[in-house]
């Protein structure tokens, strides 16, 4: 979602044309001609930057066209007229002679002048409001390749809705009497090459006193008092306006906050509001900076701990942190995305902070992996997301992994899986980025889940000494840089000693999972004691890995063995002391592999995905289908039953709970947890001696996945009382 750390809204403006209310007709049509042909803008010469598409191919190393090196921007805020005024320093070098060239803004912020600081020149320009949201500008002359140029940027409008924004439906820019916030995908400040145009900067904002402002400054920000000058006389004759009436009236007091940051970093996210402020120091020396509504401070504060420890398994597997000692958590509202990363900081919305709602570890430990990968380290173009998106998802199982329980990580592989699974045919990891619009489900599941785990995959190949060095050396060799799917690539096959250009083929460039079959015959040795041999067989022809296979025996004895399998089948023997009934393939999900098994939970994770959008039949149709597939499915079961729960359908949810009960019981957790849904259907419809002998039950497994002995436990003591809205866990 655009995190990519700032990544993820890239958001394609031609992906959603907007129709201009204005200049309609020939003449419009005539005078936008012209002033193209002034520009030197039509007939190919498409001049520099545009829509941040991602159409060079994955290998290319050429330099940038145009690199945006310095912004030195004063910004003035209006809560009561919802506006933005500001005035904006940018300083670029171009890659190639030119005479020409095109920055992305908002489409809610109108230019009124573009000036070249030199000569003091006014420029012409021609800004796109309404379909690519970009400013194209004539230089007058024709400009050498490799040449500094500081541009005046002079614009402002109203910021109250995504209109002008990348995203149709969610704010990125907002102005309002409750505060706001500028992020960087909003383009409030005119940009190039959207994830990958690093710049150093210097903003200023000036904001209505009593307002704290948040954002990543490598200098401490201070409210200074903003001294007012007199408002001027009106004077005769037109004049151009683009930013809201002038009054008379005497302006309130502001302050004013300056942002600096000598490192080149995707520049531009901060948030102000009356917030309430606290500093949570963790054991591993990080400062975790808290800025919270009034009634958040206590939810806010709950995440310190958490992150604390996420700063400190990524800083000891990948390297430090790149900004400073402090991660700033600042509180923005519901109409933007629930989370939003800008370098050394971390946006989120108050639905995250919901006390209805099972808080989503992972996620959160995904958007703090944004800070190595796609902040600190950023990418070459957004053809190369996958060492963004996906390296950041992998990061969040790695944590789950290091501080988490064994069951816990497990069940996160597990989702990661699935949800890799329900779109892997669309398209690949590499192309992905330029076929599939980046907030959709079939992107996630491609570049985010599929992209984890390739790099799961990849550690099975490399074994852990080599992977871990590998990800330590990335980072070390790229942050502050930007990086590609090549460089990794290449990073990946030295540490190997070997070409690994058949795995990224396979895995990052093509489309397509094995399918795994076993074929043995059980022999009796002389020594009394059992042999398996047999093949496995799968149908990728390029398939080059490691396979564990794992054999239940009599006795409920299991033995081990990883054979090597490279093409479409491996031979292997395994010697057991009790006769073998099953063999098991990659038992610990290692492999992106289907299953019938697999394919069933691929439906169910449809659903899931359906149901975490309020999207009810769709996620019950998916639901069904899967149990159409396997009528003991108790995932399935439990899904429908979170469903019906949702829905305050307590009767159905107590059914299809019973139902998952009386299923294969897998995940095992799944007997816990419907215990306690049970237990809440019974509380809701009054039926309290029936829910207390569910908790009871719940206790009584000793399962306590997602802290389920906790809850169980309260519920015991407390009944459950229906609410208009419920979370699924």
């Amino acid at each position: 979602m655009v995190q990519s750390g700032a990544m993820r809204t890239r958001g394609k403006a031609a992906r959603h044309p907007r129709a201009s209310p204005g200049t309609t007709g020939e003449g419009a049509r005539s005078w936008r001609i012209a002033l193209l042909l002034v520009l030197g803008l039509i007939a190919g010469r498409a001049g520099f930057g545009g829509a941040p598409s991602s159409v060079c191919a994955r290998s290319s190393q050429s330099p940038p066209t145009l690199d945006v090196l310095h912004y030195k921007v004063e910004a003035d805020v209006d809560p009561t007229e919802f506006s933005l005024t500001a005035r904006s320093l940018v300083t670029v070098r171009v890659g190639t002679a030119t005479r020409s060239l095109v920055l992305e803004l908002n489409g809610s912020l109108v230019v009124s002048r573009v000036q070249d600081v030199e000569t003091n020149e006014a420029l012409t320009f021609l800004q796109d409001r309404f379909d690519q949201l970009n400013v194209r500008v004539d230089l007058g002359k024709t400009v050498e390749a490799g040449t500094r140029l500081t541009l005046l940027f002079e614009y402002a409008g109203a910021l109250r809705g995504p209109e002008g924004g990348p995203i149709p439906d969610r704010r990125l820019a907002y102005i309002g009497p409750d505060g706001g916030y500028l992020f960087y995908a909003a383009r409030w400040l005119p940009f190039h090459d959207y994830a990958a145009d690093r710049a150093s900067y210097e903003i200023t904002v000036r904001v209505p006193q009593g307002m704290v402002l948040a954002g990543y400054s490598e200098q401490p920000l201070l409210a200074q008092p903003v001294v007012e000058r007199p408002t001027p006389a009106p004077t005769r004759g037109p004049r151009r306006s683009v930013g809201p009436a002038e009054s008379s009236a005497p302006r309130a007091p502001r302050v004013a906050y300056t942002l600096v940051s000598t490192q080149p970093v995707l520049a531009g996210s901060l948030a102000f509001s009356k917030y309430i402020t606290k500093e949570v120091r963790t054991s591993g020396g990080f400062i975790i900076e808290l800025f919270a509504k009034p009634g958040d401070e206590g939810r806010l504060e709950a995440l310190a701990d958490p992150l604390g420890r996420m700063l400190e398994v990524y800083h000891a597997r990948f390297g430090p942190y790149a900004f400073g000692d402090r991660l700033r958590v600042v509180e923005i509202d519901d109409d933007s995305l629930e989370y939003y990363v800008g370098p050394g900081t971390l946006f989120l919305a108050p639905r995250v902070l919901a006390g209805d709602r099972a808080f989503d570890v992972g996620r959160l430990a995904r958007e703090v992996a944004f800070q190595w990968w796609g902040q600190a380290v950023a990418l070459r173009n957004f053809d190369d997301a996958w060492i963004s998106h996906g390296l950041a998802q992998y990061s969040a199982l790695l944590f789950r992994e290091f501080a988490g329980s064994r069951a816990e990580y497990e069940q996160a592989v597990r989702e990661v899986l699935e949800r890799a699974l329900a779109f892997e045919s669309a398209t690949s990891i590499a192309r992905a980025p330029r076929e599939l619009y980046d907030l959709s489900p079939s992107y996630h599941a491609i570049v985010y889940d599929k992209g984890a785990f390739v790099f799961r995959m990849l550690r099975v190949v490399l074994g852990d000494e080599k992977f871990f060095a590998l990800l330590k050396t990335f980072y070390q060799t790229y942050a502050g840089k930007n990086a590609s799917i090549a460089d990794f690539e290449e990073l990946a096959g030295r540490i190997a000693g070997r070409s690994l250009r058949g795995f990224f083929g396979l895995w990052v460039d093509s489309t397509g999972v094995p399918e795994f079959r076993v074929e043995y015959m059980v022999l009796r040795t002389r020594e009394g004691r059992f042999k398996a041999r047999g093949t496995v067989k799968q149908t990728l022809e390029l398939f080059d890995m490691p396979v564990d296979l794992l054999v239940r025996a009599e006795g409920d004895r299991t033995e081990r063995i990883t054979i090597p399998m490279k093409g479409t089948e491996a031979s292997f023997e395994i010697l057991s002391e009790t006769l073998p009934r099953e063999i098991i393939v990659d038992p610990d999900f290692h492999i992106l592999h289907l299953t019938d098994a697999i394919r069933i939970a691929v439906v169910v994770r449809r659903g899931i995905e359906h149901l975490k959008n309020r999207e009810y039949p769709e996620a019950e149709q998916q639901f069904r289908a899967a149990l159409e597939l396997d009528a003991l499915s108790s995932w399935a079961h439990y899904n429908l039953g979170l469903l019906y729960f949702e829905q305050r359908n307590f009767q159905r949810a107590l059914d299809a709970f019973t139902d998952a009960l009386n299923g294969d019981k897998r995940p095992p957790w799944i007997v816990v947890w419907s215990h306690i849904y049970r237990g809440n259907c019974y509380d809701a419809l009054g039926e309290r001696e029936r829910a207390v002998a569910e908790y009871q039950k719940a206790l009584e497994t000793k399962d306590d996945y997602n802290g389920a002995q906790e809850v169980a436990r309260h519920y015991l003591n407390h009944p459950y009382a229906p609410t208009r809205t419920r979370a699924s866990r």
